[in-house]
């Protein structure tokens, strides 16, 4: 895997065949004669994937009659149930197949958590010809293929249609550059709307890993900027993080556009998502999913979607626009898992393309399978269309097992900017710094230009 600019390109190697998928058959046809039980873990507040989690379950037994499939749903939030899991598999424990997010991976398989893949993929079919590229990027680290994905993460920069037609940007409002967005913002305070919030920007300890996807990482790369350089070296200085951080001093203290919640509300992802969808919340760069929300609540009647607009995320220059894309909510197989075979049938009976394709329909979503893209209700709804094609603007994190330790640096300085506690100059200078804290300065870049 070459990781260059912060885009992750998938390595040229094949996956390799080991001997326990000798006698694997291709997908639709799961493997037969198995026995014993396996646990399938995850956590699903939504509460869209138990029927298809089910379903997968029914067909895996169906082809084996001596085989059981145990489900362990957790109602809880993703980031609890995330918490939980890692306690369990440091102790050797955790459920056989596991379902948290593919931004874990580097992490996961440095620690040893999960198993690779390849041996698998490299008996299914579907894996060479239905999933792109890009996509066997977003889960390959080290060379190896790790997690199976079904809905891909893209993001875009939400605006209110109706705000900025009230305060005369006009409801097809198109920033010419990144700055463009704070221009829009100040519009929007200047206006003096009454419980409208000009502008939601992550950033601190409380945004968890959006202060990162959703805040600093986009602000970074529409300055031209990386997270890491050609060699794997994490850029800890460059100009174009000195702008980012100004940009965020521009946006939480010099114009006061970003309210002061974002720091200290517990989850402040949902006050700012139900603020878009309310109108209360006039400019956010979110997760592409959040629109299913959207979309559920106006076939409620309760808000307007048309008034719900959405954009790739501009560049300082204005050329082609970009969004942050990621592999989502993925699934593994644990390493310590004594029935991997049987926990490999479940992943493959699960990603179906009908499964994969109903699922993200229902939690809209941009789907890793192409032949579940090209299904006749995918090309009919507009977003998911516009969600499948932000796919080829998309930057992808690095998938390293550091990305968190980054992350940690992220929350710091971004939270000092918003909190007033130091200037973008004294911020960059602190990013450098505990880049190399905590990463080690061999392994931390400066880029000059």
């Amino acid at each position: 895997m070459t990781v260059a600019a912060g885009l992750i390109v998938p390595s040229n190697r094949s996956a390799h065949a080991g001997a326990s998928g000798a006698s694997r058959r291709s997908f639709p046809m799961l493997q037969g004669g198995l026995s014993g039980t396996i646990t399938v873990g995850y956590a699903d507040e939504l509460g869209a994937k138990p029927k298809y989690v089910e379903q997968a379950k029914a067909t895996v037994e169906e082809a084996n009659p001596d085989a059981t499939v145990e489900i362990d749903l957790r109602q809880v939030a993703g980031g609890d149930y995330t918490t939980q899991l890692l306690l369990a598999l440091d102790s050797g424990e955790g459920p056989d197949v596991i379902h948290i997010g593919g931004d874990r991976i580097g992490a996961l398989a440095d620690a040893g958590y999960i198993e690779p893949l390849d041996a698998y993929v490299a008996e299914w079919a579907d894996w060479e010809s239905q999933y792109p590229a890009p996509v066997k990027g977003g889960v390959t680290y080290g060379d190896s293929v790790w997690a199976i994905p079904y809905g891909l993460d893209t993001r875009f920069l939400y605006f209110r249609r109706d705000i900025f037609e009230q305060v005369g940007l006009g409801r097809d409002w198109e920033p010419a550059n990144v700055a463009g967005i704070l221009e829009a913002a100040t519009a929007v305070k200047e206006a003096g709307l009454e419980d409208v919030l000009p502008y939601a920007l992550y950033a601190g300890t409380a945004g968890e890993g959006g202060t990162t996807a959703h805040g600093f990482a986009p602000v970074l790369f529409a300055y031209g900027g990386a997270m890491q350089d050609e060699a794997g070296k994490w850029i800890g200085a460059s100009p174009a993080i000195d702008k980012a951080l100004a940009y965020y001093e521009e946006a939480w203290q010099t114009s006061e556009l970003v309210p002061a919640e974002i720091l200290t509300t517990a989850q402040p992802w949902k006050p700012m998502r139900e603020g878009m969808g309310s109108g209360r919340v006039a400019l956010l760069f979110e997760g592409g999913w959040v629109y299913g929300g959207y979309q559920t609540a106006a076939a409620a009647g309760d808000i307007e979607l048309d008034d719900i607009g959405y954009l790739l995320f501009p560049t300082e220059d204005g050329g082609p626009s970009l969004t942050i894309g990621g592999p989502g909510t993925v699934w593994y197989i644990n390493a310590a898992s004594q029935n991997k075979d049987l926990a490999w049938e479940f992943i493959k009976a699960f990603n179906t393309p009908e499964i994969t394709a109903a699922l993200n329909l229902e939690d809209p979503h941009p789907v890793a399978r192409t032949d579940a893209a090209a299904l006749p209700e995918f090309q009919e709804n507009a977003y998911l269309v516009a969600a499948t094609e932000s796919l080829e603007s998309a930057v992808f994190l690095p998938n390293d097992a550091r990305l968190n330790d980054v992350g940690t640096v992220v929350q710091s300085v971004t939270g000092a900017i918003a909190a007033g506690d130091a200037t973008a100059a004294e911020a960059s200078a602190d990013f450098l710094e505990a880049m190399r804290r905590e990463l080690g300065e061999e392994n931390v870049a400066t880029v000059t230009a």
